[in-house]
């Protein structure tokens, strides 16, 4: 047999990739997988507030370097560029917020013998490249053929493959040397498919039921060793052989492959559940917008009640009162009816209790040249300022009585007459008021007229409290938080569960003054219960909040049969009289 020479090639320098910062450091990348961001555990650490505390992954393969950002709010540039993912070759450049990299070549010292590198460390890079690989959501396909290149160099075979599908549809997902054809699923693989046992077949030969075996003679192997691996939707046969010349599998190595394909059947379980994490975000992110209305946001049993009232009585002439507690969103509600009503007019608004009553009624009614003291010329007020369109009256119940007796002559005779002037104009106005104290209430102390209340409060719109709103709470607080423009990407499960279970006296107008100041104090990626400083809240006697439970339930039922009280007392199993006794309750 004619020998065959040896050619020794010349000393090649060795060295690994790094990068070069702007600030004179160079970062060796000594791993499979390197991150990069703010966080001082990070491999290459940078500063500044537009950096993430993970920025992105840096994956060393076969002769290059990819990068991937950390997380979906980490930008990227490379060579100047916005990409979401790269491949680098030694001199581009990577900015990530202020600080630039250039990926370079860090030589060693010197060459030397390469020693052998034990089991326990070739394994634990192959297994962190492969949970980098994850973490970047790479394509399937590259994570089954990079999970076998695994398996290959760590237990040293010389060819393999992944066999997967029910009984009677095998295929092969991925292989390493020539590609075996269907009926590779042979005994073995059955085996281990169907016991989920690990087959050790040391020595081909001296088996004599295996040596025909079609996947020995495919692949003209002597040695096997074959290890299940959790895959979905069905599981999966890994199949690794040595040729001819190479020492046997032993125990160790099926040990070793079980360890890896236990590890990466985690890994890959664990990805799978973060994908579908993140794809829940994604379609919250992409239903958010139906989940809103008209500039309010909310998706709550209550609240799609409200828009279809809203809907209802938008495009009628009635007169409308909206009752609701401070902060819960009133003024919305009114520029919605307005724009549901299709008047061609303008929507004006007016504080009722912001104006001292001498100045409101110059304000509502306007005034002519010389009427009092510093009236130089004519003005119109505000009724005619919205003549054809809607005019809202806020906190209504705060007027004077001296101007609900004014703002009663115009509702009768659809007319306003200026202050310093005899004669009338006529108009054509949508009245909607609201008020945070119920005007029937009002009207029963004395300090509101009950023939003015009737001409406003031809229908009523109840808007929810914020405590009522269930899962809106968590719907609105992320929103403020995207309007706040910082760091923080959201919450701690504890600061949910606290913010749910606040009471929220001020209403969303509370929760957003709240997640705004709690952002400014965020230094991290979440925003912790201690952030957000809720105040300390008195324990509610069990009879006090069994009675504010009922009175809820009640509420959530009628709105869930589209405010039909009777429907709602025959689904709860009471007489129409307990709905208004619930609902009127102390």
């Amino acid at each position: 047999m004619l020998g065959v020479a040896r050619v020794s090639s010349p000393p090649v320098a060795t060295g690994s990739m790094g990068f070069a910062l702007g600030d004179g450091r160079r970062v060796r990348l000594s791993k499979a997988v390197s991150s990069v961001g703010s966080d001082a555990a990070c491999d290459v650490v940078l500063d500044g507030r537009d950096v993430k505390p993970s920025h992105l992954l840096a994956l060393l393969e076969a002769g290059g370097c990819s990068v991937v950002p950390a997380g979906p709010q980490c930008t990227l540039r490379h060579n100047g560029k916005k990409v979401s993912q790269a491949v680098l070759a030694v001199g581009d450049t990577l900015q990530v917020g202020r600080h630039e990299l250039t990926l370079v070549w860090c030589e060693d010292e010197g060459p030397g013998p390469t020693p052998e590198v034990p089991r326990s460390e070739r394994v634990l890079p192959r297994l962190a490249s492969f949970a980098g690989r994850l973490l970047a959501r790479r394509p399937a396909r590259e994570l089954v053929d990079h999970l076998l290149e695994s398996m290959l160099e760590t237990c040293g075979a010389d060819c393999g493959f992944i066999a997967t599908g029910p009984m009677g549809e095998r295929r092969v997902v991925s292989c390493r040397g020539r590609a075996p054809s269907l009926d590779v699923a042979d005994s073995i693989v059955e085996r281990v498919l169907s016991a989920g046992a690990p087959v050790l077949v040391a020595e081909v030969e001296a088996d004599a039921g295996l040596a025909q075996a079609p996947s020995v003679v495919a692949l003209g192997v002597t040695s096997v060793v074959a290890v299940p691996l959790s895959l979905e939707p069905h599981p999966a046969a890994l199949y690794l052989g040595r040729r001819a010349g190479r020492a046997p599998f032993s125990p160790a190595d099926v040990d070793t492959a079980l360890g890896l394909s236990a590890l990466a059947a985690l890994l890959l379980g664990a990805s799978n559940e973060l994908a579908a994490l993140h794809d829940e975000v994604d379609r919250l992110s992409v239903a958010q917008p139906a989940a809103g209305y008209e500039g309010m946001l909310g998706d709550s049993p209550v609240m799609r009640e409200l828009y279809r009232n809203i809907d209802r009585l938008g495009p009628t002439p009635l007169a409308v009162v909206i009752h609701g507690e401070t902060g819960t969103g009133k003024e919305l509600v009114a520029r919605a009816l307005h724009k549901k009503s299709r008047r061609r007019g303008r929507f004006v608004a007016v504080s009722c209790a912001a104006l001292p009553d001498t100045l409101l009624e110059r304000e509502l009614f306007g005034h002519a040249r010389g009427a009092f003291s510093g009236a130089t010329q004519d003005r119109p007020g505000l009724f005619e300022a919205a003549d054809g369109g809607t005019l809202f009256l806020d906190e209504v119940a705060e007027l004077s009585p001296q101007a609900q007796v004014r703002l009663l002559r115009v509702t009768q005779e659809r007319e306003v007459t200026r202050l310093g002037e005899t004669w009338a104009r006529k108009l054509d106005v949508r009245l909607i008021a609201a008020s945070h104290r119920a005007l029937d209430a009002e009207v029963a102390a004395g300090r509101f007229r009950e023939d003015l209340r009737y001409r406003l409060d031809e229908v009523r719109l109840e808007v929810p409290a914020l405590r009522d709103r269930g899962a809106d709470i968590e719907l609105i607080a992320r929103a403020a938080l995207r309007q706040a423009h910082t760091r923080a990407a959201g919450f701690t499960a504890k600061a949910l569960e606290a913010l749910q279970g606040y009471p929220f006296p001020g209403n969303v107008r509370e929760l957003v003054s709240l997640i705004g100041r709690a952002a400014l104090r965020c230094e991290g990626d979440r925003i912790g219960a201690e952030l957000l400083e809720l105040p300390a809240r008195r324990i509610v006697p069990l009879e006090e909040a069994e009675r504010e439970f009922v009175r809820r339930h009640v509420r959530e039922a009628i709105a869930q049969c589209e405010g039909n009280k009777k429907e709602a007392a025959e689904a709860l199993g009471i007489g129409l009289r307990s709905i208004f006794r619930y609902l009127e309750g102390p």
